[in-house]
């Protein structure tokens, strides 16, 4: 049901098959016209500088959790029982910052096709949310992937600093092997990835979250792409319906090496078809 679901959600994969190219799968300057069309929303314009600097900082902020805001919690589950609920714990934030960090400065050094933007509330003077985003013109490549960011972390970030010892970095492995095969099989063909999409634990409850969302849902309609996102949790999930998602399969992370140790189970691959003009 799922396969058939996301065959009707991306024909032209199945016209790339067949040799043929379009040119609204490969828009131009896909992102450039975000930040015009949605007041409060800017886009990150360098890897270096304040603005790329605030969206690690909130990505981190928001993904590491709070005493009264939940964490990421696909990357929650991968940080282990000893940091579980230790909300100033340094290594939170040492540990999640690193890979919020290597994912914003990927989507700013690689190309046009990926960008960073930053939404700020009305009568504030920083911005308070950030939306990682990158558009795909076919099935994403973990391998790819993979190059690009091992090319971040020799060049620039530095080994993670997940530890071995308690199957950290073993369990950040699998989550991020989860990411991709679920993106993989749902997202086929030319797409829009939310990649990140992260609210400052102060600002929740702003609407900053649905104005990133539904200035990236107005580009995709714009080119007629689908959109595609992973999310932790059934109240991220239902949030993400509101902007036109479904589930399209809910994905158990396991522990490679400890087939008895916890799993994740609540984790959500979405897809949102483009909006009918």
């Amino acid at each position: 049901r799922h396969e058939h679901r996301t065959r009707r959600l991306f024909p032209c994969a199945e016209r790339q098959n067949m040799g043929l190219r379009f040119s609204r799968v490969h828009p131009p300057g896909v992102w450039d016209d975000l930040e015009a069309s949605s007041p409060g929303v800017r886009r990150v314009p360098s890897a270096v500088g304040r603005d790329a600097d605030a969206a690690a900082d909130i990505t981190t902020r928001s993904f590491a959790g709070t005493a009264t805001c939940a964490p990421e919690l696909l990357l929650d589950w991968a940080l282990g029982e000893e940091l579980k609920g230790k909300w100033d714990h340094p290594d939170r934030a040492k540990h999640i910052g690193w890979s919020m960090r290597l994912a914003t400065q990927a989507a700013l050094r690689h190309g046009p096709r990926r960008a960073v933007f930053l939404a700020t509330a009305p009568g504030a003077s920083e911005p308070g949310a950030a939306c990682t985003v990158r558009f795909l013109p076919g099935k994403i490549s973990a391998s790819a992937e993979g190059w690009m960011y091992l090319w971040e972390i020799l060049m620039r970030s530095g080994s993670p600093p997940f530890d071995a010892k308690n199957g950290m970095s073993r369990r950040m492995q699998a989550a991020e092997d989860a990411i991709n095969a679920a993106h993989a099989k749902h997202a086929p063909g030319p797409h829009v990835n939310v990649q990140l999409m992260a609210v400052a634990p102060e600002c929740q409850g702003k609407k900053l979250c649905s104005l990133l969302m539904r200035a990236v849902s107005k580009v995709a309609d714009k080119h007629g792409l689908p959109c595609y996102l992973e999310t932790s949790g059934l109240r991220n999930a239902r949030i993400y319906e509101r902007f036109g998602y479904e589930t399209v399969e809910r994905v158990v992370v396991r522990d490679p090496k400890k087939p008895d140790a916890p799993t994740y189970d609540d984790f959500y691959a979405m897809v949102r078809p483009p909006a009918r003009s």
